[in-house]
């Protein structure tokens, strides 16, 4: 693990700074508003209300303000693909073939731990390790993790920063609709409030299942793309035995990746001429028939247990922010601008609550995991006996009439 508490202690201080003169933003990429900063500076107050709010239901830990709930953590090897086409060999994606260590983060939507069965938004967090390149956001850690953040539906509720600021003042009371309707003050946004109906209505089998979409865009090279996670083909997934049972996600990826792994292709979605692909309008879904989903990795779960309690500590402790990154790749949109800081704000806030250090992981090793660290910790591992039988052809005669034993031995 490598701590990074000491970067945490100034980290908005530093990071409204770096966003107001543009430093940390590409050149092509405008520096934030006065009125922009200031619906960010009301969005961290009122996450970290949410989080505080959320303790006196959810009991201790304090959680994140969303995807309170963690369904699982669990090892993976995030893996280039070999023919990753040329435009996109940039930043983590440089060099076709390369393999990361990375840990996985599935997850319910809500800001209070609900049981699995009731509808909700699912997300799949990606946490790649030991990776190089300069950190586009050098006050979060020491550039050595790259995230992928997304969630099971395409677009999201909010169309951007202002959206949300005025949404998450009423989330912070726990008034869920009333910033979508409300008859004093009049307010009508029917629209945005069927994405987001949609959005927590989902109801699924297991973590593995859903496609799971950036939902916002982020430039890599000199691609603007979205990205998106899916299943492998040929995936199969068990109906779960108990829906009542309040985790039974949990227990239903546990006995999948128990008995075998799982995989997903890596995607992302290029934004291409003449189509209409805005850039800071989180509520319109990029046409896939304009421009689909181009597969230029693959994140394989090889076997291995989730359930060990050190384990869903050390989930609970991971901090994803999308500007855990390299050069090569950039967030767009005032979202993802304002998720820089307020991610980083509830996360600093839930830690400091929780006594716990801010640490960035380089390893799949987990503390008080009761085994030695090593790269096979967690991972379930088979071996064949040995000596192997073999058997040759049972009817086989040299041609010579030489006798041979044809047993198996």
């Amino acid at each position: 693990m490598i701590d990074i508490r000491p970067h945490a202690v100034s980290s908005l201080t530093l990071c409204a700074t770096l966003l107001l003169s543009g430093a940390a933003l590409a050149a092509d990429t405008a520096a934030p508003s006065k009125r922009e900063m200031a619906a960010i500076q009301s969005s961290i107050d009122a996450a970290r209300e949410i989080s505080r709010r959320a303790e006196e239901q959810n009991g201790l830990p304090y959680r994140r303000d969303a995807h309170a709930k963690a369904t699982g953590c669990t090892r993976a090897i995030f893996s280039v693909n070999g023919d990753i086409p040329e435009q996109f060999q940039h930043g983590v994606f440089t060099e076709p073939g390369k393999e990361y260590q990375a840990w996985v983060r599935f997850s319910n939507g809500d800001m209070l731990v609900q049981p699995d069965g009731k509808g909700d938004a699912r997300g799949m967090a990606i946490k790649l390790m030991n990776v190089d390149g300069t950190p586009i956001a050098p006050e979060l850690h020491d550039g050595s993790t790259q995230d992928f953040i997304m969630t099971n539906y395409p677009v999201f509720f909010n169309r951007d920063i202002y959206d949300y600021a005025d949404d998450i003042q009423y989330l912070a009371k726990f008034q869920r609709t009333k910033w979508f309707i409300s008859l004093f003050p009049p307010r009508l946004h029917p629209r945005r409030l069927f994405i987001a109906a949609q959005t927590v209505s989902s109801k699924i089998g297991s973590p593995l299942e859903p496609q799971y979409y950036s939902m916002l865009p982020y430039r890599l090279g000199d691609s603007v793309v979205k990205f998106s996670a899916r299943a492998c083909s040929g995936m199969t997934f068990d109906k779960p035995k108990d829906t009542s049972d309040p985790d039974y996600l949990t227990h239903q990826m546990a006995d999948t990746l128990g008995k075998g792994g799982a995989c997903f292709d890596f995607m992302v979605q290029p934004k291409v001429a003449g189509a209409y692909m805005p850039i800071d309008d989180a509520t319109v879904e990029w046409d896939k028939i304009d421009s689909p989903f181009i597969p230029i990795a693959r994140v394989r779960l090889p076997p291995q247990t989730i359930t060990a309690e050190a384990q869903q500590s050390f989930c609970e402790n991971l901090s994803m922010n999308p500007w855990h990154a390299v050069e090569g790749w950039q967030p767009l949109s005032s979202l993802n601008r304002a998720r820089r800081v307020v991610y980083q704000a509830v996360s600093e806030y839930r830690h400091d609550k929780n006594m716990a250090p801010i640490t960035e992981p380089d390893n799949w090793c987990v503390e008080g995991a009761g085994e030695a660290c090593s790269d096979h910790q967690g991972l379930i591992v088979t071996e064949p006996k040995w000596p192997l039988p073999r058997c040759f052809d049972s009817q086989y005669q040299p041609v010579s009439g030489d006798v041979v034993d044809t047993q198996c031995w």
